[in-house]
């Protein structure tokens, strides 16, 4: 370390398996950071390898950590096996730690490492008194390229960046939409640069494809969208979900 500072180079220590070194010796790892923290150190860094922790825990020992060593620099690195990656992040953040390491698509080994993009905004949403320098309009296309590089795809139900999380599939929501935001949370899909679609299945109302009618240019009498609605149902029962260029099939009916 003294060596590293001769030249220059900045040094942080990653403190492999922190997290099971807590709950089972934590008396060795208070000893260790005694040390450490006397060093010319940058960062240190708080690993939960294995993603084993709890919130709970995730908190009482940053927490302890961080009032024990007031000039010391710690990130948390938190691993998504039990899929509390993000809780563990959020808790971590409450307790005081200074930087957190994340991955795009929460990738990583095994389960992977607590998601940039869903970490963004539960910070942005629920500690509102921590200032970050993340830009949410960009987490959608740097998700995309990640996976076009790596191959790796991005599952339809990934908060914030899967395909499927601003689709609303059942026509009460629909409905709501058009009813001043009836149905709606603060993870608005423009703020990701994204736009809120409407399925067209067997659980589609007239408000569904009103809404696809609409991006269309299109218009229907009410009898008109009751035929089309009922054709929608019934084609629904056989697939999944149907394309808005359904219609081109459906108008022959009337």
């Amino acid at each position: 370390m003294a060596l590293a500072l001769k030249n220059n180079i900045d040094t942080n220590v990653y403190l492999e398996d922190w997290s099971n070194g807590m709950r089972n010796s934590k008396e060795y790892v208070f000893q260790y950071l005694d040390f450490l923290t006397q060093q010319p150190i940058k960062r240190v860094l708080l690993p939960d390898t294995l993603g084993i922790l709890t919130h709970t825990e995730t908190f009482g020992y940053i927490s302890e950590i961080v009032k024990r060593y007031p000039n010391t620099h710690f990130d948390f690195h938190g691993h998504n096996d039990y899929d509390l990656g993000v809780a563990n992040v959020m808790e971590a953040v409450k307790a005081g730690c200074h930087g957190l390491h994340l991955t795009v698509n929460g990738m990583g080994e095994r389960a992977g490492n607590a998601p940039m993009a869903s970490v963004v905004a539960v910070i942005k949403d629920f500690l509102t008194d921590v200032k970050i320098n993340v830009s949410e309009s960009s987490l959608y296309k740097v998700s995309k390229l990640v996976s076009a590089f790596t191959g790796v795809g991005i599952p339809y139900n990934k908060p914030i960046v899967g395909d499927n999380v601003f689709t609303q599939t059942a026509g009460i929501h629909a409905d709501g939409d058009s009813k001043n935001n009836l149905y709606f949370n603060d993870l608005l899909p423009e703020r990701f640069g994204r736009k809120r679609k409407y399925a067209l299945g067997k659980t589609s109302g007239k408000a569904n494809i009103q809404k696809n009618l609409q991006e269309l240019g299109l218009t229907l009498n009410d009898d008109e969208l009751k035929k089309v609605t009922q054709r929608i149902i019934e084609l629904g029962d056989k697939k999944k979900e149907l394309p808005k260029k359904i219609y081109l099939i459906l108008f022959p009916i009337f």
